[in-house]
């Protein structure tokens, strides 16, 4: 319901701080909904998503937040901070060896890639070849030019 006779800019700010108190509300019944023990029951996963915000955070090692942003540009996984970072950040080593956390990456080799069964890899090609003698060669004056297709004088459309 709108009052006829209140200032819009009285009346906007009155909004605000009643969704400002709506919001205040809803986080009082979520965490009133919260098990604390829960929380603390067993140890906390590392997963990507945990340890992107631990490299977010103001307090994160330098070798931490440089290995997110190579994360951020594609060209490394979390999964292979162990073998990719240079140093390895010092939280990967607390977390792998702390009780509260729960390590699950496991550190593969790399390997090369193996060919399907049956094919053959193309061999190198070299990107500037010359045509064999014996070979026939397509190009420009191969084409039929377009006046003989269009003996008179009629232009394009």
């Amino acid at each position: 319901m709108r009052e006829p006779d209140l200032d819009p800019a009285v009346e906007e700010i009155a909004k605000k701080v009643m969704d400002a108190i709506d919001n205040l509300n809803t986080a009082t019944i979520r965490l009133s909904n919260i098990d604390i023990d829960e929380l603390f029951d067993g140890p906390t996963e590392v997963t990507e998503e945990f340890i992107s915000m631990v490299a977010g955070m103001e307090t994160a090692s330098p070798a931490l937040k440089v290995y997110a942003e190579r994360v951020e540009t594609g060209e490394c996984r979390w999964a292979e901070i162990e073998s990719m970072a240079d140093p390895i950040p010092p939280e990967v080593a607390e977390m792998k060896s702390s009780p509260l956390f729960a390590w699950n990456w496991t550190l593969e080799p790399q390997q090369p890639p193996t060919p399907p069964a049956g094919v053959a890899w193309p061999p190198p090609q070299n990107t500037i070849r010359r045509p064999r003698s014996g070979e026939t060669v397509v190009g420009p004056s191969d084409w039929p030019e377009d006046f003989e297709d269009y003996p008179d004088d009629r232009p394009w459309r």
